[in-house]
């Protein structure tokens, strides 16, 4: 069975006053792997550079997407390539309903995980199981202003 990774993005500031809050959780591995690299070289803004690689593999599948539809647009294509086409879109619509439930999993593991973690702020690296499945969880926390956090989280205890 293969163990998936949901990383948490904590944000916490030299204050203890204010409690670490959850940013963002990631369970794509090449997303973890480029913010693991962007913490490890002391990158000022790691979460910027995987929202980049998001967005640029968000263009890439936009880009084939459009160029599949306008292939399929043609009036006069081989029978093979229409077909092809065709597969490629029921392929697509399979893969995002997949991320859809991959999403909502991962929110709810990300949920348990990061009250496991404010409970033992060392925990940074550790297994979730069940019968059924295991789940690795790291925790990459972050430094944040409290100018930066969101009002509600400023100033709370």
């Amino acid at each position: 069975m293969k163990m998936g990774t949901v990383a948490l993005v904590v944000g916490a500031t030299e204050s203890e006053a204010i409690e670490p809050i959850l940013i963002e959780s990631i369970s794509d591995e090449l997303e973890i792997a480029t913010l693991e690299a962007a913490v490890s070289a002391g990158e000022k803004d790691p979460m910027g550079l995987v929202h980049e690689l998001r967005e640029q593999r968000c263009l890439e599948d936009e880009s084939f997407g459009n160029y599949v539809e306008e292939l399929l647009s043609r009036p006069f294509i081989p029978t093979e390539v229409r077909e092809h086409g065709v597969e490629w879109f029921k392929s697509k619509n399979r893969i995002e309903s997949f991320h859809r439930a991959e999403s909502e999993a991962r929110a709810v593991i990300a949920d348990f995980a990061f009250k496991l973690f404010k409970t033992d702020p060392t925990r940074r690296d550790f297994i979730l199981s069940s019968q059924q499945s295991e789940v690795r969880v790291r925790v990459f926390v972050l430094s944040v202003r409290e100018a930066d956090l969101p009002g509600k989280f400023r100033g709370a205890a």
